[in-house]
């Protein structure tokens, strides 16, 4: 009975308080304290390409099926990395502390000019976001690093798939050719001269 389980979570008092039922209510009654999600907006970046955000989505969140959650779950035997095969293969692993997706990142910080020393995906876009350049250059890094979680992660499936792994400059030759193509396709029409021409130089 509804009624009962009410009762489990709820008072009496609580109860006899409520004037109209409020499923929101029971919800967070029932999740509890929950911190807020700081990065949504940010993986959402409508400049990004969507197949790169879904995946930046899932990254964030810990979500993507890992060697080591796999391994957990019993449907692999190993929980190694599928590129590197020196860790184990979580999320914090292949972003980026993989010596493959490390040195990818590498590379695209020197594109852009990051100057943080950071390998953790979740740093980098607090990084990214506190940092001091326009709204403009912060969304395009963040497309650059929502196309290299996302390229990334398909290395690791052509691992396991094809028994392949594209080398470092494949990835990054391909992360920078869709970032300029998928920025140029939606660039802004208001732009400042000093953005353009940041962007054009890239």
């Amino acid at each position: 009975m509804v009624k009962d389980q009410l009762t489990q979570i709820y008072t009496q008092n609580e109860l006899s308080c409520m004037a109209t039922y409020s499923i929101k209510a029971v919800y967070h009654k029932l999740m509890g304290e929950q911190s807020a999600v700081t990065w949504d907006k940010i993986v959402w970046n409508r400049l990004s390409i969507p197949k790169h955000r879904f995946i930046l989505w899932l990254a964030m969140q810990s979500k993507l099926q890992t060697t080591a959650k796999l391994a957990q779950y019993g449907i692999s035997q190993s929980d190694m990395c599928l590129i590197c095969a020196d860790a184990k293969e979580d999320h914090k692993h292949l972003f980026f502390a993989c010596s493959y997706s490390k040195e990818c990142l590498k590379q695209f910080k020197e594109w852009t000019s990051i100057t943080s020393a950071s390998t953790d995906l979740q740093q980098l876009i607090r990084n990214i976001q506190n940092g001091r350049r326009s709204k403009f250059q912060k969304q395009i890094l963040l497309v650059g690093l929502a196309a290299l979680v996302y390229l990334v992660w398909n290395s690791r499936n052509s691992s396991y798939w094809q028994q392949s792994i594209p080398s470092v400059n494949y990835v990054v030759k391909h992360l920078k050719a869709h970032t300029k193509a998928r920025i140029w396709a939606v660039l802004p029409k208001k732009l400042s001269t000093k953005d353009y021409q940041w962007f054009n130089e890239l």
